[in-house]
């Protein structure tokens, strides 16, 4: 089987995290689509795993914004009860916590629920990957502030509303989840048929965004800002990442021929 070569490969993810949708990559390219298809599956695993396995250990008391980002998966939510899809369909939410200093994305994670489970799940996340407690801004969703108490006790005070200049770095950041991901294209026909595929684009543009794009106030990338890093990463660097992620095929052992199963 014919292999795509790791700069055609790279190139196809540029494209996936600058917003062309995957037809449009499918015909550029002169590859098919089932092959773009493959290849987001495939670095969507591995940028999760590699997000999951570095972004860990924040050092000091770091200060994070909380926020969620509209989508949908299949079907918008009218026509969602009538969709016959083989996944999910309908509204999706997209919570993610990004850290104001570095401006890092440092967790998220994709849902159809707005609610208390979810808000938890993200607080739990973030707790997880910082030392010290977090200082968590957030917009007035109530569910932020029932979660933080399961999260961080009935004690822990959350910076709620907006409005006051909190959430002004998220604001920016959702622009460019926008504009960098054909599924939140506000009035698009470039939507996720699966909730998997949606979530695979997401591993790749937030590992993206962290570890190789370069943030123009800070000069340098998110991660390295976070001092996770220390390196400026480029899409070849994701491809490595995918391969790394690929288990090698096992090779065939020897065939035993008539003379053999005889003595055998």
């Amino acid at each position: 089987m014919n292999r795509l070569s790791n700069r055609k490969r790279a190139k196809i993810l540029h494209l996936l995290v600058e917003g062309v949708s995957m037809r449009s990559i499918s015909r550029v390219e002169d590859v098919s689509i089932v092959t773009v298809a493959k290849l987001l599956k495939d670095a969507g695993e591995a940028c999760r795993k590699h997000h999951n396995r570095t972004v860990r250990e924040l050092p000091g008391r770091r200060h994070f914004q909380c926020d969620e980002l509209w989508s949908f998966v299949y079907a918008k939510e009218k026509q969602a009860a009538s969709a016959d899809p083989w996944d999910v369909a309908g509204t999706v939410w997209t919570w993610t916590a990004l850290d104001s200093d570095s401006r890092m994305i440092v967790a998220y994670h994709a849902t159809q629920s707005r609610g208390v489970r979810s808000a938890t799940k993200i607080l739990r996340d973030l707790k997880s990957r910082s030392k010290q407690m977090p200082d968590i801004a957030a917009d007035g969703l109530e569910s932020y502030a029932v979660a933080a108490k399961r999260v961080f006790g009935p004690r822990y005070s959350l910076t709620q509303g907006k409005g006051d200049g909190t959430n002004s770095n998220f604001e920016r950041s959702n622009l460019t989840v926008r504009m960098g991901n054909r599924r939140y294209t506000r009035k698009t026909n470039g939507f996720s048929k699966t909730l998997a595929r949606h979530k695979a684009l997401l591993h790749l543009q937030f590992t993206h965004y962290n570890f190789c794009r370069i943030h123009t106030t800070l000069r340098v990338t998110p991660a390295m800002e976070a001092g996770i890093d220390d390196t400026l990463r480029d899409l070849e660097w994701i491809v490595d990442l995918i391969d790394a992620n690929t288990p090698k095929p096992k090779k065939p052992g020897p065939k035993l021929g008539s003379k053999n199963r005889k003595k055998a």
